[in-house]
Parts: structure tokens; C-alpha cells; sequence
């Protein structure tokens, strides 16, 4: 190859600049967000005669910045004795604190939105015993006023009904300023049966996953057998976004 040639080539090669590809940008955050401040929750058990709790568990997430997931989930199962009527409940209250932030200065207020679900069974038999949901709330308040809120009616089965729930309330929405504000969530569940020498399955109300109901408690000829209880609770879903 002559020496024109090999010249050329490189001249070529020298023209062409290498220039460094910027990463991408980073997606930005939302402009208004949800900070989880001071937090009471308490799931209170009670029970008497032949009787079992479990679950009593209050999980409180935040999937985004922008999003809180809040569950409660227990189960209260009562059976028969022979000498003394038996009952059991598990009663739930959250009180959590959130502070709303706006961080675009063009943004002036929020719009905050509140959905609940109850998911769950209750389960009576014939010979007696009494299975209860009390009525879900839940509600976000600004000093002593609730500026919004939600309730999931309760529901009730004895003499041998049984009933599968799958409720949902909302979305509701509320415009909102930066600042702090009180979540208020509550919900009762209950079970009872009165004495008698009859044997009988026990009376249950169940809103948690598996295995808080202990399989001792109902037979494989149950109504419900083979539900899926992985979602099984009171669920509160809070999210804030640019009004």
C-alpha cells in the first residue's frame, strides 16, 4: 500500500472525535410527597372459655414516596364448652402521624385520596356461636377536624350462615396544604358461642393469612375450603399528588 494511501487513512481516523454519551437523566421524584412522623397502634386481644386469637398484626408500608399501605389483620375464633360460654375478639386502633410535603414552589396545594378494603370470612354452625366483623374506619384529620374519611359497614353470620367479604370503599379525595395530619384507623373482630354439651364447630372470624387461624379450628369439610387468604385484612391506601 503506497504512502498516499496509508496517509489518507489516517487523516481519516484522526477526524472522528470519540465523545462520551451523558447517562440519562434521572426520573424525578414526586412533587408531593407523604413522610410517616410518630405512630400508636394497638391490636387488643380478649378472650373466654374454649377460645383462640391470632394474627393482631399492624403492618404499616410505604411502597413510594407518595404512598402508604396500611393493613390490619387478625383472626378470633370461639367453640363450644360444656360448662361455660366461650367468646373471643381483637380489636384494632392506629393513630399515625403524616406530614405532607410539596416540593415544586409552583404547586401550592396537594390532593390527598384515602381507599380502605376488607377482605375475610366469617363462619357459624347450627348448634349455636355468633361470628363478627364491627364496622371499619378510617379517616385523616387536620388538628381536631377530619377533612377525610371512609367506613366498610360490618356484617354479622350465627345459625350455621356463613359469608365470604370482599369490600371496598373510595377512592375519596381531598385537596390538602403542606403540613401534618392524623391518620385514624379502627376495626373490631369477634366471635362467641354459648355453652352446650352438643358437639359443634367452633364460630370464626378471619381477616388474617395464613397461619394465624390454627387448622385445629375447622374441619376439611369447611365452606371455604382452599380460599385464598393472602390478602385477608382491613387495608387503608393513602396517596398524595399535585392538585
Amino acid at each position: 500500500m503506497n504512502r498516499t494511501v496509508i496517509a489518507a487513512m489516517v487523516a481519516l481516523a484522526l477526524s472522528f472525535t470519540v465523545v462520551a454519551a451523558d447517562p440519562p437523566a434521572a426520573a424525578p421524584g414526586p412533587a408531593v410527597t407523604i413522610s410517616l412522623k410518630d405512630r400508636h397502634g394497638h391490636a387488643t386481644p380478649a378472650r373466654r372459655g374454649f377460645s383462640h386469637i391470632g394474627g393482631g398484626n399492624i403492618d404499616v408500608a410505604q411502597p413510594s414516596p407518595d404512598t402508604i399501605v396500611i393493613t390490619l389483620t387478625g383472626v378470633a375464633v370461639a367453640g363450644a364448652h360444656p360448662c361455660k360460654d366461650s367468646s373471643a375478639s381483637m380489636t384494632f386502633d392506629l393513630d399515625q402521624c403524616l406530614e405532607v410535603s410539596i416540593d415544586n414552589p409552583k404547586i401550592k396545594r396537594g390532593k390527598l385520596t384515602i381507599e380502605g378494603r376488607v377482605i375475610g370470612l366469617l363462619r357459624s354452625h347450627k348448634g349455636g356461636g355468633k361470628a363478627e366483623q364491627g364496622p371499619a374506619h378510617a379517616g385523616i384529620s387536620a388538628g381536631s377536624v377530619e377533612t377525610v374519611g371512609l367506613d366498610l359497614p360490618s356484617h354479622c353470620v350465627t345459625g350455621g350462615e356463613n359469608l365470604s367479604i370482599n369490600d371496598r370503599a373510595g377512592p375519596v379525595s381531598v385537596p390538602v396544604l403542606a403540613g401534618e395530619y392524623h391518620l385514624h384507623s379502627c376495626v373490631a373482630l369477634s366471635a362467641s358461642h354459648p355453652s352446650t354439651l352438643r358437639m359443634c364447630k367452633a364460630a370464626s372470624s378471619e381477616f388474617a393469612p395464613d397461619p394465624a387461624l390454627d387448622p385445629l379450628w375447622i374441619s376439611y369439610w369447611e365452606p371455604f375450603h382452599g380460599a385464598a387468604k393472602k390478602d385477608f385484612g382491613f387495608q387503608i391506601t393513602i396517596k398524595v399528588a399535585p392538585e
